[in-house]
């Protein structure tokens, strides 16, 4: 029997593990937009038609996560972690050898369905290999890993557009995810599913009853995890128009360049990987994460409000959306300690997968709406609208704290 520091050494290795790949998801996620500009340019096409590729890259993780979680549950996760990101690092290197748009589409859509494993996986993994009275720490930090993606993702992409070209940025994101393929392989032994879980036990749930695996139609009734999976895609809606389109609209609304608007946005992804440190520390000691979401987002309005108004200098507009990542980030871990607390034992890639395909399915509306609303030239509304959805987003988080307030289990 492996003893306690064996035990806390190897969680630490998987932590790290699946982190890193979430690292890589949520780098994929942010790449397409900060070319954004160089690309309507050099393929002389709209806003909304850029959004529209975002938008079927959205639709493939969409698609593809619930039955990712449900073969995560059956089969393991491993080799489905691995193949995801195999599929989404081509992806982007044909993207940037074959700069045609419609050809470039048909790719978003094969680089979101690879895109579809990561959450449902990783969660399976990180359930199986990190005991429970950890797991809330656990998911902060692998939630901090994929805002770091997010983080990184504009200000190393832009690099590349800026010493060689849009392509050549394309094709070297790909390359970097075949690196990180090559890492996933190498310690595939540590990507093990429920069923293989080595010290924790997988045969009694916490009430000392047979854990009970529950069916594909079934789980999706699960009434407290539907409710979560529409908090999932309000939260996703609130972020969609600030992460997609900020170094496109900043520059308008303040007559900042290129660089300084990713920069911002950069700052932005950076203080809601703080957030999200902070986050785990208070999903772990309260018991109201509906609170802890509302206060956190209602700062997080008055903040996008800010920006919307163009009343400040852009130095001041860019501390508001610091302001505004940070309280948006401490909710972050809240919603995972929810959801594994009202997941019945064994469908954890179920119910990863389901919530979590809420944020492809607002990501599939989510670009196409600011993307209209870019092209309409009304700039500000960016801000606005992510603002209005950020209110309904506190309305879903109420009903779903108040719905299974009882089911928490810490």
């Amino acid at each position: 029997m492996e003893n306690q520091v064996g035990i806390l050494r190897k969680e630490r290795k998987v932590i790290n593990l699946v982190s890193a790949a979430h690292f890589f998801s949520h780098f994929f996620i942010l790449t397409l937009p900060p070319l954004f500009l160089t690309i309507k340019e050099d393929l002389n096409i709209t806003f909304t038609q850029l959004g529209m590729m975002v938008s079927v890259y959205a639709v493939g993780s969409f698609v593809g996560q619930y039955p990712m979680g449900v073969f995560a549950d059956k089969y393991g996760p491993r080799w489905i972690l691995i193949c995801g990101i195999l599929t989404v690092s081509v992806a982007f290197v044909l993207m940037g050898l074959m700069p045609v748009y419609w050809v470039m589409v048909g790719l978003a859509l094969m680089a979101g369905l690879g895109d579809s494993v990561f959450h449902p996986a990783n969660f399976v993994v990180l359930t199986a290999s990190v005991a429970p009275e950890r797991s809330g720490r656990a998911y902060a930090f692998h939630a901090f890993a994929g805002f770091a993606g997010f983080a990184a993702a504009p200000i190393v992409v832009d690099a590349f557009r800026v010493f060689w070209n849009w392509h050549f940025a394309l094709i070297s994101v790909g390359c970097l995810g075949v690196i990180m393929t090559l890492v996933l392989i190498s310690n595939k032994d540590l990507l093990i599913g429920e069923k293989k879980r080595s010290h924790l036990d997988q045969v009694l749930a916490p009430s000392g009853k047979p854990a009970q695996v529950m069916g594909v139609l079934e789980f999706i009734k699960f009434p407290p995890i539907l409710i979560l999976f529409f908090f999932y895609v309000a939260v996703a809606l609130a972020g969609s128009g600030i992460q997609q389109f900020s170094p496109s609209a900043l520059p308008v609304m303040y007559e900042a360049d290129v660089s300084a608007a990713n920069q911002v946005l950069f700052v932005y992804m950076v203080t809601i990987s703080i957030g999200i440190l902070a986050g785990g520390y208070i999903a772990d000691k309260v018991t109201r994460l509906d609170m802890v979401a509302t206060v956190g987002y209602l700062i997080g309005i008055i903040m996008i409000c800010v920006v919307a108004l163009k009343a400040l200098p852009f130095i001041f507009a860019a501390a508001a959306l610091a302001i505004a990542g940070f309280m948006m980030g401490i909710v972050m871990p809240s919603r995972d300690v929810l959801v594994r607390a009202v997941t019945p034992k064994g469908n954890a890639g179920k119910a990863f997968g389901f919530v979590n395909s809420g944020f492809g399915f607002a990501g599939i509306i989510g670009p196409l709406i600011f993307g209209r609303i870019m092209d309409s030239g009304q700039i500000t509304w960016i801000y606005y609208g992510a603002a209005i959805f950020m209110g309904l987003t506190i309305i879903t988080a109420l009903a779903a704290g108040r719905f299974a307030r009882g089911k928490i289990i810490y």
